[in-house]
């Protein structure tokens, strides 16, 4: 059983802005793609047989949370199995009707472990659709002398008429000079020669960055260049990590063994600190005055966390939470994921060799680097995949 179509693949052109992550790589064409589709069918085939009609199907999905958190449960037993463990998949827990994805055993001893994504919600998926649908029809633009910053400043509820933009904004571009208008460190967005299009809703922000002399007169180069303006704010990353856990403390009831909670996120900006927050109360400062007047500042943390409550460890039936950030087949040889070890748990977790480890110790938050890459633990080459992803073709 194979996960990706047999086909005979012809086109080797980037993911656009509607395709779906499995889209893309059940169509991408060229022999860097050949080896991450055989990397997935390999592991596939390695699963247990009772997952393997669940797992196809949510990895052949168009809903990219199913797709991407299906790669993510198959990334978890390669680990498993990497890691010298026999691995069960959905297995009965007494007392309970519900089950945790895996169950890992080795040397005697046992660990459950429960996968989980920090997904966008049905309302901001749609929305992102409805974007990523002017994305791609604006990609159709003939604008060979520039590029377009785009800012949605405005989304409707309903699709935007884009050929009629399209139209006027060829006919903008057209009317400008390339050699007035492009980007430097002196000249700033608003600089930048603007048109805006508001219609049923939709504000967008369009400014035009001339191309470099040598790059213009291409006809079927992608005129957009730069997405986001002057409104685009970050999103709370410990926020999407405290869902994911909400629920995880006693969902299956008292265990017997340790519990570990892999979340994955998609976050760009999600780091260490986002987890220390979510895990250990979120940080700030504190200004102490003394009797004689002088004043001392200290990085304290609120009794928020996950894990800390000001008085005690809260859900110690959590040995530790695997969070994997950015999880993508091409890339798993080179990405590094942090395991977040429970200061005070249950049941002890022994060492999973394969991550970076975080634990206290001493009273410190202690980082301890695994002792072989990613790509020597899956057997892969570095580089892996071998060769570009999207090669230049001649004169292009």
């Amino acid at each position: 059983m194979t996960i990706f179509s047999a086909i005979t693949r012809t086109d080797p052109s980037p993911a656009a802005y509607g395709d779906s992550h499995a889209e893309f790589l059940d169509r991408v064409a060229g022999p860097y793609w050949d080896q991450v589709r055989d990397l997935v069918d390999t592991w596939f085939s390695r699963l247990c047989t009772d997952a393997q009609a669940d797992i196809r199907g949510r990895l052949r999905s168009k809903d990219d949370r199913q797709s991407k958190g299906a790669f993510f449960e198959l990334y978890l037993h390669e680990c498993l199995l990497r890691m010298g463990y026999a691995v069960t998949c959905h297995p009965e827990i007494e007392g309970t009707n519900r089950r945790p994805d895996f169950l890992a055993e080795k040397d005697g001893k046992s660990i459950y472990i429960e996968a989980r994504s920090t997904s966008s919600s049905d309302v901001a998926v749609g929305e992102s659709a409805r974007v990523n649908a002017v994305y791609e029809s604006l990609d159709k633009l003939e604008t060979p002398n520039f590029f377009l910053w785009i800012d949605v400043a405005k989304q409707g509820v309903a699709p935007l008429r884009v050929k009629p933009l399209r139209k006027r904004l060829e006919t903008w571009l057209g009317s400008l000079n390339p050699d007035e208008h492009a980007l430097t460190q002196e000249r700033r967005r608003e600089d930048l020669p603007g048109y805006v299009h508001e219609d049923a809703g939709w504000k967008i922000d369009f400014r035009a960055i001339a191309k470099p002399a040598k790059a213009r007169g291409r006809e079927g180069s992608r005129p957009l260049g730069i997405f986001g303006g002057v409104n685009a704010t970050w999103v709370q990353d410990d926020d999407g990590l405290r869902r994911a856990l909400s629920d995880k403390g006693s969902a299956y009831g008292h265990l017997d063994a340790p519990f570990v909670v892999a979340v994955a996120s998609g976050s760009v900006s999600l780091d260490d600190r986002d987890v220390l927050n979510t895990l250990y109360g979120t940080e700030s400062i504190e200004i102490r005055t003394y009797e004689d007047g002088t004043e001392e500042t200290a990085a304290v943390r609120a009794p928020d966390g996950y894990w800390y409550r000001g008085d005690h460890w809260d859900h110690r039936g959590v040995s530790a939470v695997l969070v994997v950030k950015n999880l993508h087949p091409a890339f798993v040889g080179t990405q590094q994921h942090t395991i977040w070890e429970h200061p005070d748990p249950e049941f002890h977790l022994d060492e999973f060799l394969m991550w970076r480890r975080a634990f206290v110790e001493a009273g410190s938050m202690t980082f301890q680097d695994p002792d072989r890459s990613q790509a020597e633990w899956f057997d892969l080459g570095e580089p892996w995949p071998v060769g570009e992803a999207f090669p230049r073709t001649v004169g292009a």
